[in-house]
């Protein structure tokens, strides 16, 4: 397994990885392929451009995404937010999803950063477990967050000192 990171020549790949993750998992995501391609391409292509996105390629295979963003503001940029993490089923556990957060991590201390912050929907008992492994520890649970057509879900947030 090799990790790159992407760029905006990238998106067309990233965009549809992204796709295949929120239709086919879209209980485990608060986004939604809708929104993605309401903020079109070239928007995705300065976020590549922008953020420390890495994916795990193995032969030619994109098995794992994540980003890394910087939060803005003179009050907020030494907190960091790790957006997008997906590892197709066929690599859930076999490490791509640790060494996306391991690069992400590595990234953001390189930028100077004191911590990360995430998001997950609370009922993802999977990804909260990869992320506690990486010791990232719950702060809050954010109730009704995300509306699942009729159904409200929670969403958990959760940080790390890096």
């Amino acid at each position: 397994m090799d990790i790159i990171r992407l760029g905006p020549d990238d998106t067309e790949h990233f965009l549809a990885l992204r796709r295949v993750a929120l239709d086919g998992d879209h209980m485990s995501f608060r986004g939604a392929s809708v929104d993605d391609a309401a903020l079109g391409a070239l928007w995705w292509q300065e976020r590549l451009a922008r953020d420390h996105v890495y994916a795990v390629v193995q032969d030619g295979e994109w098995l794992a995404v994540g980003g890394l963003s910087r939060l803005a503001g003179a009050k907020l940029d030494h907190k960091g937010l790790v957006w997008g993490m997906y590892a197709v089923p066929a690599a859930r556990g076999t490490g791509a999803a640790s060494r996306i957060l391991d690069a992400l991590e590595d990234a953001a201390r390189k930028l100077g950063l004191r911590q990360l912050q995430l998001t997950l929907m609370a009922d993802n008992a999977r990804a909260k477990a990869l992320y506690e492994r990486h010791r990232y520890e719950l702060y809050a649970i954010e109730p009704e967050s995300v509306r699942r057509g009729d159904v409200y879900a929670d969403e958990a947030l959760m940080w790390k000192r890096i």
